[in-house]
């Protein structure tokens, strides 16, 4: 089985009830087959240099590949 992946960066915004992102790209992701394997948290740092906040996220989602 030969597979085929894909990357997409999600970053946060600020709403009236706390950090959200549209995620509606992922259920569509789902029904053309991808599969979500890993998501990797965006860390900010401060002017010091040192991790203060998630910030968004690195997803990784994989999809059995159409052979030809």
């Amino acid at each position: 089985m030969k597979l085929e992946y894909m990357e997409k960066i999600v970053m946060f915004k600020e709403t009236p009830e706390g950090l959200a992102t549209d995620m509606e790209w992922l259920h569509e992701a789902g029904r053309d087959g991808w599969e979500l394997v890993s998501a990797i948290p965006l860390i900010a740092p401060n002017r010091d240099g040192i991790a203060y906040g998630t910030v968004g996220s690195q997803m990784i989602l994989k999809r059995q590949k159409e052979v030809l």
